[in-house]
């Protein structure tokens, strides 16, 4: 038998009852034993209505499905006893909210725009003034040495370089020429000064890796020191593969 228990009086009708083996109904609850010849996957409705006084208006329908894998003993049901006033308002209140929040969404949407603008131009000058990163001089660059050109190993090889200086940061502009016949992946970059110390690389950039022997840019950007002297570079490139690149002695402006 399923039995299907209500929270207070009904009155039930079922879809094809004469077919049913058996029924029995109670005040709030009413048990059947299904068809001997309800196919699986077969749906009966059982319509229910509340008979209490309290919200005669109330109806639903269920569906007794056929399976021949589970079965469900009982089933119970209650009602909200909110009135169709509690919930207008509930609805009216949650369409308000979903409303700021729209609005709130779209300024959001807005500012970061005007921020992606202000600060994604890539020919803006005003904001190294503004935090004083731009001495009188500019941003300084220097061009590699010619000892550094050319210097290949593990089908990596320099094509040209450039370094550059402002007031708090340090930056390497590297082009690099790939001879081999698989490209490098995930490249880790470490920084060292002159005397073996690490030196934090703050952000790099790298274009996509072209086809062999098509030279692509490296940018890797670090903090400037503190007390400026006669400062040099060195880098180590490698992959997982094993691939690996040492450049020393890049020099700064």
């Amino acid at each position: 038998m399923t039995g299907v228990v209500f929270d207070a009086p009904v009155s039930v009708e079922l879809q094809e009852e004469f077919r049913f083996e058996e029924i029995s109904r109670g005040r709030t609850s009413i048990s059947v034993m299904p068809p001997r010849d309800m196919a699986p996957g077969e749906r009966l409705r059982l319509s229910a209505r509340y008979v209490d006084g309290n919200h005669q208006e109330d109806a639903l329908t269920l569906f007794l499905v056929a399976s021949p894998d589970q079965s469900t003993r009982q089933v119970e049901v209650f009602r909200d006893t909110r009135t169709r006033e509690s919930f207008e308002r509930e609805l009216a209140q949650e369409r308000a909210e979903r409303q700021r929040s729209q609005q709130e969404l779209a300024r959001l949407r807005l500012e970061l725009e005007q921020l992606r603008q202000q600060y994604e131009d890539p020919h803006q000058l005003y904001w190294l003034i503004f935090n004083r990163s731009m001495t009188r001089e500019g941003v300084r660059a220097r061009t590699f040495k010619k000892s550094l050109i050319g210097l290949e190993s593990k089908e990596l090889r320099i094509d040209r370089g450039v370094s550059y200086r402002s007031k708090y940061r340090v930056a390497i502009e590297l082009w690099l020429v790939h001879s081999g016949s698989s490209p490098w992946r995930d490249i880790v970059i470490e920084a060292r000064r002159t005397n073996g110390e690490e030196w934090p690389i703050v952000h790099t950039k790298q274009q996509a890796m072209p086809v062999v022997n098509v030279a692509f840019m490296l940018v890797i950007e670090m903090e400037a020191p503190a007390a400026w002297a006669s400062e040099e570079c060195d880098l180590h490139l490698h992959d997982g593969a094993g691939k690996n690149l040492n450049i020393t002695g890049i020099e700064f402006p």
